[in-house]
């Protein structure tokens, strides 16, 4: 999929990867009017024990407008994540820094992964509880799996919230699961919905809460 982010229109192929070690593509093109120069380009993993960047690291000397440029990166994958791209560069005016959005990269072998995780509200206060809903998608077939419920609290303290085994999924199946959290501190909570096949993580996803008095 082409994707666009000014100065750059980017591409990573392919959109799908075997688990093992693999090769990723990125396309980068300069579709802005100013010559790039020295573009250093590094690639970052959500959750490096899913996908893992051998060298995350190239490099590009001179990049015109309308010039494009093929990047591989040789990555370990084990389960589908997020990753993105980051590109420190240089143009007539100065140093620049520029991110890529969050591209969720499919690693194909898995029975099931997170869809999402949802707080009710993000915002909290003390003691009032609040509903967090977790959404499994089958991509085979499995015979229940072991969802976890748990939340980073303002003091850093583990706080577990449910263990839940799911239903049996078929490929493109989903199911939604819920449970609740009471904020005791002041201040953020991430909560976490951790997706287990036999004791081996297969998918984790997270949302922030913030907590008031």
């Amino acid at each position: 999929m082409n994707r666009s982010k000014y100065p750059f229109e980017y591409e990573l192929s392919p959109e799908s990867l075997e688990k093992g070690t693999q090769w990723l593509t990125m396309r980068l093109k300069n579709e802005g009017n100013d010559k790039l120069h020295n573009l250093d380009i590094k690639m970052h993993s959500i959750d490096s024990s899913h996908i893992s960047f051998r060298n995350p690291s190239d490099y590009i000397y001179r990049l015109t407008p309308d010039e494009e440029k093929y990047l591989n990166f040789q990555v370990d994958t084990h389960a589908t994540t997020s990753i993105y791209a980051s590109i420190r560069y240089f143009k007539s005016g100065g140093q620049f820094h520029w991110d890529s959005p969050w591209i969720r990269q499919q690693v194909v072998g898995e029975v099931a992964e997170l869809e999402s995780i949802l707080v009710s509200n993000p915002y909290g206060t003390i003691g009032r509880e609040l509903e967090v809903e977790a959404t499994v998608k089958g991509l085979g077939n499995s015979d229940g799996l072991d969802l976890h419920f748990w939340a980073d609290t303002p003091s850093g303290k583990y706080e577990e919230l449910a263990e839940i085994k799911t239903k049996k999924l078929s490929s493109g199946e989903e199911a939604s699961y819920t449970t609740n959290i009471t904020p005791k501190e002041e201040g953020y909570y991430t909560v976490y919905a951790t997706l287990y096949n036999n004791y081996r993580r297969i998918s984790r996803d997270s949302d922030t809460l913030r907590v008031e008095k």
